[in-house]
């Protein structure tokens, strides 16, 4: 597991971020450069700065990741100003998942006859590291109410068992 993240983290070239504070070892260095040559051309990410790249490593590797980002935004202490900014958008700024999968977890979570009485749902309205929220129209009786509903990201109870 702690290669796997290390893989991660020097593809992505987060570790510049790293560096940048902390002055790690030669044999640390060479280490990271190794596990982190990749086949993959990273060209249109050679601009970004070490806090985006870190950002964005952070968020692909997922939740519990995202939420290690949002604690090190609140200290600029510990990673600098330039780092605590970048990672701040992890704390409100996370891609929503796929409206189709949101349906799914819907399904699965209320049944299919409680599922077909939700009328319209809509696009997320907002999207954290742990859930998202949609407006939807549901069926009451003889008429229909308009609600916010909570979907939980994909898998996300599995991380946290």
């Amino acid at each position: 597991m702690l290669f796997k993240i290390g893989r991660k983290l020097s593809t992505s070239g987060a570790l510049t971020s790293i560096y940048e504070i902390y002055n790690p070892p030669a044999v640390l260095k060479i280490f990271f450069f190794i596990i982190g040559l990749s086949l993959e051309d990273k060209k249109n990410e050679k601009n970004l700065s070490s806090g985006v790249k870190l950002c964005n490593a952070l968020q692909n590797m997922g939740t519990t990741f995202i939420k290690l980002g949002q604690f090190l935004a609140t200290r600029p202490d510990i990673i600098g100003e330039k780092t605590s900014k970048e990672l701040e958008k992890l704390q409100d700024k996370l891609p929503a998942f796929d409206l189709s999968d949101a349906k799914n977890i819907l399904k699965d979570e209320l049944g299919e006859n409680n599922f077909n009485k939700i009328i319209d749902i809509s696009k997320p309205i907002a999207a954290a590291s742990i859930a998202q929220v949609h407006f939807a129209t549901i069926n009451v009786g003889e008429g229909s109410k308009k609600v916010a509903i909570k979907i939980l990201r994909p898998n996300i109870e599995e991380i946290f068992n």
